[in-house]
């Protein structure tokens, strides 16, 4: 142990630049390579699992159970497994005897020695399925692209002079893609980075490919949405009233989710296609292809037709992005308008309360001034009364006069005591 404190993921990142090595290929060799999607949240352990039962069934050593990169020798082929983010890469070799002049080089392919039982029950969905064989590269006489159309076919020269690949691209009755690659020269270490990287290019190739159908399913919604958009912002250009702006409101909040919705779906499998398309391009460029005359370079060919697909998917994942803006500006236009509606509706509802509580004030002092008369009147009248009789028995007292006098005096005493009684109750 070094002398000095360790990140703890030094070892295991140290280990990424290793985790993939490069096998030397000897020719002639036959390749069959497997790229098994694997659905989201599905439990990667199955393949380990599936990859033991196999190392059982040929009395190898088991992989550790969180190997995401294993190799072995199973007598009859070799194996190579590794673990990627979105899919499991299946690559099975053997040595191929070297075919006669003419001899189709895909007859006896690697899968062939792999039991059937066990192909059958590989955890997840092949994505991309193909064969490299690796031959001598024929005398002048002889035919150079045994195994493969004529018609269709991509050919360009390698590695200086020392090698020539071909494939036409197509699936062929097996199921399986073709990659033909003649050795001129190259040597072991030399043959298996190339076939590394064209396994690498026909995978990532269609990894990226993935994101096409759905940017074409895409496509109609997001012109039925644009339609609608445009539609909603015409009707809300006028003025309909405040529940008008509000329906409108309300159509255009349900479309801008739906338009997110549409994002948040698509924009992980559209930035993942445009990641693949740039390791497509990288290992296009580790070829270092020349061109054979009359035939159409791997790189020319990829170049018509997976250029466009992935321009494709990019345009579909701007008009989402443009869309999603143009949704947004519009609910917050049709929002401020509706708001102040809003505000216009409360104040004039404000004015209404207004004149409604000055409407009851003038009512209460009328009440006020009614009850401080009556009051008044009731308390006057007991002392009328009161000192009435006492009118009989002593005339001289100015009973009318004192009652006079009380009447201004009872109405202000009143007067004054409702005035504090609506001081308390207001605290």
């Amino acid at each position: 142990m070094p002398p000095f404190p360790l990140h703890p993921q030094r070892d295991r990142l140290v280990g990424e630049l290793h985790a993939r090595p490069l096998a030397p290929l000897a020719t002639p060799a036959t390749l069959s390579r497997l790229a098994m999607l694997v659905a989201p949240g599905a439990d990667r352990a199955a393949d380990i699992a599936h990859l033991a039962a196999l190392c059982r069934l040929y009395g190898v050593n088991e992989p550790a159970a969180e190997a995401i990169h294993f190799t072995a020798d199973f007598g009859a082929f070799q194996l190579r497994y590794e673990r990627h983010t979105e899919f499991t890469g299946w690559t099975f070799l053997k040595p191929l005897p070297t075919p006669p002049a003419g001899q189709d080089p895909f007859d006896d392919t690697a899968i062939d020695a792999l039991p059937r039982d066990w192909l059958a029950a590989l955890p997840g969905q092949a994505i991309a399925a193909f064969h490299i064989a690796l031959i001598p590269e024929p005398a002048d006489e002889e035919p150079r692209f045994a195994g493969l159309p004529a018609e269709g076919l991509v050919a360009s020269t390698l590695a200086g002079g020392a090698g020539l690949v071909g494939t036409d691209f197509r699936i062929h009755p097996d199921g399986f893609a073709r990659f033909l690659v003649l050795d001129g020269g190259l040597g072991a270490a030399r043959a298996g980075r190339i076939a590394q990287t064209l396994w690498e290019i026909e995978t990532y190739r269609m990894m990226a490919l993935l994101a096409l159908p759905i940017a074409r399913g895409a496509a109609p919604q997001l012109s039925e949405a644009s339609e609608r958009l445009s539609a909603l912002a015409s009707r809300a250009r006028g003025s309909g009233g405040l529940e008008h702006d509000r329906a409108a409101l309300a159509e255009l909040s349900d479309l801008a989710t739906g338009i997110e919705t549409m994002a948040a779906t698509t924009a992980e499998r559209f930035s993942a296609a445009e990641a693949y398309r740039t390791l497509v391009a990288q290992r296009l460029d580790a070829l270092a292809e020349v061109p054979i005359p009359g035939l159409p370079t791997l790189r020319e060919f990829l170049g018509r037709r997976l250029d466009p697909a992935i321009a494709t998917v990019a345009a579909t994942g701007t008009r989402i992005a443009r869309l999603s803006v143009r949704c947004a500006r519009a609910v917050d236009l049709l929002r401020a308008r509706v708001a102040v509606a809003q505000e216009a509706q409360t104040q004039t509802l404000l004015a209404a309360m207004a004149e409604t509580g000055r409407a009851q004030l003038r009512l209460q002092e009328t009440v006020e001034g009614l009850s401080v008369a009556g009051i008044s009147y009731y308390l006057v009248s007991l002392a009328s009364y009161t000192l009435k009789p006492l009118q009989s028995t002593q005339p001289h007292l100015p009973v009318e006069g004192a009652l006079s006098l009380m009447v201004p005096l009872v109405a202000a005493a009143v007067w004054l005591w409702m005035r504090r009684r609506q001081r308390r109750s207001a605290v």
